[in-house]
C-alpha cells in the first residue's frame, strides 16, 4: 500500500505591489478560480496529499474594504480553486500571511479547515494527519523575519525547536514531513547554511524537507535515503515579469511498504508571466531541469566544503542573481506605471529612494 505526495512551491493568490490591478487576484476575477489550475488536475487527482506553502491570506466574504489596496490577500472565491485542484495540505508558515493582520489569518485558518484543507506551522503545532494506514507528522517554519509582532505561525531563528518537535513528532507518526520557509531570494543554489540545517534536521528524524521562499528551484537532494527539497520555487505567483521565477517544478515522491522505499519524480512547469498560469512541460522543453540537476550533482554526496569550493562566495553568488531580479522588477515599474494606483507609484518610488539613500 503506497502513498503519494504531490508538493509545490509558493501559492499567491492575491496581488503584490508591481502588480498592482493586474496580479493573480485579476486573473482568477475575469477567469474564475480553476483557471490557474487546471493543467494539474490529472496528476494531483490521484495523490494522496497534495501540498503547497499558502503565501497569503484569504479575505472574508463581504468584509469591509478600503479603497486602498490589500495585497497579498485572496479574495474568497480563490479557495475553491485550492480545493478543486485537490490540495488538501498547505503551510501557513511564511512572512506574507500575516500582513493583513491578525483577523484575517485567522480567517483564512478557519476558510482551509471548513474546506477539508490542512493549515499546517500554526505556533507549537503538530499535525497528524492519517491517510492510508499511515501517520504523517507535519511541522511547518519559517525563518524570514515579517516585522509583525506576536505571529501566529512557527518563526524561528535557528533550527532548535525544530529537533524539539521532531522528538515529539517520532513516537506518534509513520513519516515526519518538514516544510522550511528560509533562504534567500531569486539564487537557484541553496546556501551552505540551508544544506547544514537541512541534512542536520534530517539526521535529527525528518523524512522529508519541503523548502520554500526564494521564488525559484534550489534544486534537492536524498541524504540519507531522505529527499532535501532546497526550495520548489512559485506555483502560482505574480512575480512572473522576473525571468527566473518562470521555470520550476512539481515533486512527486512514492512511498512503498515504508519509508525506506522512498521515490522522487520532479515534474518541470513554466509559468506564463502574463497570466501566471503555470503549464506542465516535457523536461528538455525547460533550462530549470538542466540547472536542477546540475546543482544536484554539487550536494549529492558531497561534503559541505567541497559544496562551497565548487560555488565559490556565496555572497558574490546572491548579488549576481539579485542584480538581475532588480533589473526586472524596475523595467516592469516603469512599463506599468500607468496601471498602478497612485498611492502603490508613491510608496515604490519613495521606497527605492530610501533604500537609495541608505547606500550612501
Amino acid at each position: 500500500m503506497g502513498l503519494k505526495i504531490c508538493a509545490v512551491g509558493d501559492i499567491m493568490l492575491g496581488e503584490q505591489p508591481l502588480c498592482n490591478n493586474f496580479g493573480v487576484k485579476e486573473i482568477i476575477r475575469k477567469n474564475g478560480a480553476d483557471f490557474l489550475f487546471e493543467e494539474f488536475s490529472s496528476l494531483f487527482c490521484d495523490a494522496d496529499i497534495v501540498f503547497g506553502n499558502l503565501e497569503c491570506s484569504i479575505r472574508e466574504e463581504n468584509s469591509d474594504i478600503s479603497k486602498k489596496p490589500i495585497f497579498f490577500c485572496a479574495e474568497p472565491d480563490a479557495i475553491n480553486g485550492l480545493v478543486n485542484a485537490h490540495f488538501n495540505v498547505l503551510s501557513v508558515a511564511n512572512n506574507h500571511i500575516m500582513e493583513n493582520g491578525h483577523k484575517i489569518f485567522f480567517h483564512t485558518v478557519r476558510c482551509l479547515k471548513s474546506n477539508g484543507i490542512a493549515p499546517v506551522g500554526l505556533k507549537e503545532n503538530i499535525d497528524i494527519i492519517n491517510i492510508k494506514g499511515y501517520r504523517v507528522a507535519f511541522l511547518a517554519y519559517s525563518f524570514i523575519e515579517d516585522f509583525i509582532a506576536d505571529v501566529c505561525y512557527n518563526k524561528i531563528t535557528s533550527e532548535e525547536s525544530i529537533f524539539k518537535d521532531i522528538l515529539r513528532a517520532k513516537p506518534i507518526s509513520d513519516i515526519v514531513i518538514v516544510s522550511l520557509h528560509w533562504g534567500r531570494e531569486y539564487i537557484p543554489h541553496p546556501s551552505p547554511d540551508q544544506i547544514r540545517i537541512g541534512r542536520s534536521i534530517v539526521d535529527a528524524g525528518a523524512d522529508i524537507i519541503l523548502g520554500g521562499h526564494p521564488h525559484v528551484p534550489q534544486s534537492y537532494e536524498i541524504y540519507r535515503n531522505r529527499p532535501i527539497f532546497y526550495s520548489l520555487g512559485n506555483f502560482i505567483f505574480d512575480d512572473a515579469y522576473i525571468s527566473i521565477t518562470q521555470e520550476t517544478f512539481i515533486a512527486e515522491i512514492t512511498i512503498g511498504d515504508s519509508i525506506e522505499t522512498l521515490d522522487v519524480t520532479i515534474h518541470p512547469f513554466v509559468i506564463n508571466r502574463d497570466n501566471y498560469k503555470p503549464k506542465l512541460v516535457a523536461p528538455l522543453q525547460t533550462d530549470a531541469t538542466t540547472s536542477i540537476m546540475k546543482i544536484r550533482t554539487l550536494l549529492e554526496d558531497e561534503s559541505l566544503l567541497d559544496y562551497e569550493r565548487s560555488i565559490g562566495d556565496y555572497n558574490l553568488l546572491h548579488k549576481y542573481y539579485n542584480r538581475a531580479a532588480k533589473w526586472d522588477m524596475k523595467v516592469q515599474f516603469i512599463k506599468n506605471f500607468f496601471r498602478y494606483s497612485t498611492s502603490v507609484k508613491f510608496n515604490t518610488i519613495k521606497q527605492y529612494l530610501g533604500k537609495q539613500r541608505g547606500k550612501k
